[in-house]
């Protein structure tokens, strides 16, 4: 079954959601982190992090990154998917209506 863009980042969000970030460090060493995706639109996929964190400033500092998530109990039973691309960092604005989404228990 062919997915649209669209559907494959929902899938990405609401059915994945935890994912393996690779990133560089300062000497281009690979570093890997658990990122969880919070949101996606016809931008691309939001995740979320702060400042002062490693990861942040691997971030800054190189934003060609990788991922993959997976779901699934064992190999033959799991799906995969993984992405490769560059981030930016986004206002204030989008990060609110990102909340926003989040329900409160």
């Amino acid at each position: 079954m062919d997915m649209t863009s669209n559907e494959c980042l929902a899938y990405i969000v609401n059915e994945i959601h935890s994912t393996v970030f690779a990133t560089v460090d300062k000497d281009s060493n690979p570093i890997t982190c658990a990122i969880d995706m919070m949101d996606y639109d016809e931008n691309g996929l939001y995740f979320l992090t702060a400042k002062g964190k490693s990861f942040y400033d691997r971030l800054k500092n190189n934003s060609h990154i990788a991922f993959t998530g997976m779901k699934g109990q064992d190999t033959l039973s799991s799906i995969a998917v993984s992405m490769q691309g560059k981030v930016k960092e986004i206002g204030s604005d989008r990060l609110t209506s990102l909340f926003e989404k989040i329900p409160i228990c």
